[in-house]
């Protein structure tokens, strides 16, 4: 697991499965987590950090979206309330890529919310907001004090994933992520990076659905100068069978 430190109170625990993430706001003794990680071996290792070395009890899971891989935390830390949209059911049932330990991932939330949310934690305020694209599901978290926007997998690395959407929602959900104009986003999956990856992934967006065929590259979908990554190329080949079905 990797550690990427934001602030003294906040870091981002990166998991070997996936690069799938877990954002942690410390409270006095307490944590906050924004998702829980892929795999349960990358999930121990956070729950061992959190409740052994630093001594915190969570006290809140934020999901991003109610898929399984962004799930593994979830029963490590039962006296946590997870808060999710309430369409939560819906995307964790439509979810087709999924192995069975991830499919054992699975809590019910304890807290669910339909538009808006805002949390106060600490010196930080947390501003949840509904922002369907990527799933119907899906949570922007949006910190002001930090200057920092979550999306969740509404942005995969540059691009967008469509296998479980369509094309007008992203648009939609890259539209909203933008008008927050932070400087900084963390995605499910990796670190802290530039908020001009929204831009980017509208590109792609646009490129992907304009040029679609089997075998299409994703460097001709992707703006000039931005390299294409393997994770990346993973779920353009699978847009790429949901565009031309």
């Amino acid at each position: 697991m990797h550690l990427e430190h934001v602030a003294p109170d906040l870091f981002i625990a990166i998991g070997e499965t996936y690069a799938a993430n877990s954002t942690v706001f410390v409270r006095g003794d307490e944590a906050l987590l924004i998702d829980g990680m892929a795999a349960a071996a990358d999930a121990e290792e956070l729950r061992r950090l959190v409740e052994d070395e630093l001594r915190k009890r969570v006290r809140f899971i934020i999901s991003t979206h109610y898929f399984s891989d962004h799930m593994a935390a979830l029963r490590l830390f039962p006296d946590a309330d997870v808060i999710a949209h309430e369409l939560f059911a819906q995307t964790f049932a439509s979810e087709r890529f999924r192995t069975a330990e991830e499919a054992a991932h699975f809590v019910e939330p304890s807290i669910v919310i339909g538009d808006r949310m805002r949390l106060r934690w600490g010196r930080f305020t947390l501003d949840l907001f509904h922002n369907p694209g990527h799933t119907m599901s899906t949570l922007g978290v949006d910190v002001a004090e930090e200057k920092l926007l979550f999306s969740g997998d509404t942005i995969v690395g540059n691009i967008v994933y469509l296998a479980y959407s369509a094309p007008p929602l992203l648009a939609a959900a890259l539209d909203r992520l933008e008008r927050r104009a932070r400087p900084r986003l963390v995605a499910s999956h990796g670190g802290v990076v530039d908020a001009n990856v929204i831009a980017h992934a509208r590109h792609y967006l646009g490129r992907v659905c304009e040029l679609a065929a089997p075998g299409l590259p994703l460097e001709a979908c992707l703006p000039d100068g931005v390299p294409a990554s393997d994770f990346e190329r993973i779920f353009h080949g699978r847009n790429l069978e949901y565009l031309c079905a």
